[in-house]
């Protein structure tokens, strides 16, 4: 493969916050820097490419998905389905009568599955799955914890969604029956076999501060749910307070930073975070709340450095900044002595990032 050199841009690295420019050779970043010093690292043969301003950045990640579809075209890298989940959003709690398209449907670099609760016992031979998910709202509170306590037993990763994530009541009573069966597996399985396991479960309603602090001791990752019209009511400072690993998930079809101004501009001023805060929880976060399973591994880059996979996107925005929820920091953060990687400038009214191209292991998709 012929090394490459991308210059003229903004890498997003938290390695090197000044770098303009990287070299793609043998499918991962064999350096990256400014580019007044990448002249020195051209060699007969090497390809050049003009950035033209764009801003490089770590692929997204869905943590809830229906299908994968599509999904590079927006600039995301994985995603995780649960089978049995249709493509409206909505879960069915029932054994799936056909496997799910998802895998068999190119348009992520990687697809990570879960499976029914229902096929736990069955141990399925034929595709690995990550873990089990449960509609929680979906199934009595007696079942829903002997499923959650069976799967801590078994050492298996289990992820708590609601049935609908249109329906807001739906969503509330999962989540209310996702908090009191991860006490139930507690006081049955004490809190070290929950930790290995790390469950997961999806949150859209406002938490207690016990309840943030119980998910924190328990080693839980939550997926805030977002809506792109709405924002969400997930607590997302309050959980990233208390140190719960935070997930945003994406629309389902649209832009992904989309999310990533939600979190921003929370509608509770106390639960906004930084946009390198929210930019982290839609794509690092999503790849450590993985399970520890041959199935759930993954050669997806969480960040771009060297000697990392050139796995990355490629995205035109209007501005590019440092910003907190309330922007005392945006106006200064722009001088390099800031120390910190830039991300697309995310105030409301503006327009989001725009995709130009996805590339994977070195190779634009």
């Amino acid at each position: 493969m012929t090394a490459l050199l991308l210059h003229h841009g903004i890498v997003h690295s938290p390695t090197d916050p000044y770098a303009t420019a990287l070299i793609v050779e043998a499918g991962t970043v064999a350096w990256l820097g400014g580019d007044d010093t990448a002249a020195a690292f051209l060699r007969d043969g090497m390809a050049e490419q003009d950035l033209d301003g764009a801003i490089l950045t770590p692929l997204f990640v869905d943590p809830l998905a229906s299908s994968a579809s599509g999904a590079c075209h927006r600039g995301i890298g994985l995603v995780t389905v649960l089978r049995g989940w249709d493509g409206d959003r909505t879960l069915r709690t029932g054994v799936p009568g056909a496997d799910h398209e998802a895998t068999d449907t190119p348009g992520a670099a990687v697809v990570v599955e879960y499976r029914p609760h229902r096929l736990a016992d069955a141990q399925q031979a034929d595709r690995p799955s990550a873990g089990v998910w449960i509609a929680a709202d979906a199934i009595p509170s007696t079942e829903l914890d002997q499923a959650v306590i069976a799967a801590v037993e078994a050492g298996e990763q289990v992820y708590l969604v609601p049935s609908d994530l249109a329906d807001s009541s739906a969503v509330q009573a999962a989540q209310t029956a996702s908090l009191a069966a991860l006490r139930a597996a507690e006081k049955a399985c004490g809190i070290p076999a929950i930790g290995r396991t790390r469950p997961r479960l999806a949150v859209g309603a406002p938490l207690t501060a016990q309840e943030e602090h119980f998910l924190a001791g328990l080693s839980a990752s939550v997926t805030a749910l977002v809506d792109a019209g709405a924002g969400t009511t997930a607590p997302v400072g309050g959980l990233l307070a208390a140190a719960v690993p935070v997930c945003l998930s994406l629309a389902a079809d649209g832009n992904p930073w989309g999310a990533v101004r939600a979190a921003l501009h929370h509608p509770d001023p106390q639960q906004g975070v930084s946009a390198r805060s929210a930019f982290t929880a839609a794509t690092r976060t999503g790849l450590r709340a993985l399970s520890d399973t041959p199935a759930a591994h993954v050669d997806l880059p969480a960040r771009l450095s060297v000697s990392a996979p050139a796995t990355f996107g490629v995205w035109e925005a209007d501005a590019v900044t440092v910003q907190a929820p309330d922007g005392r920091v945006a106006a200064w953060s722009t001088d390099t002595r800031a120390g910190t990687p830039l991300l697309p400038s995310l105030d409301a009214g503006e327009n989001l990032p725009r995709l130009r191209s996805v590339w994977v292991h070195g190779r634009e998709a």
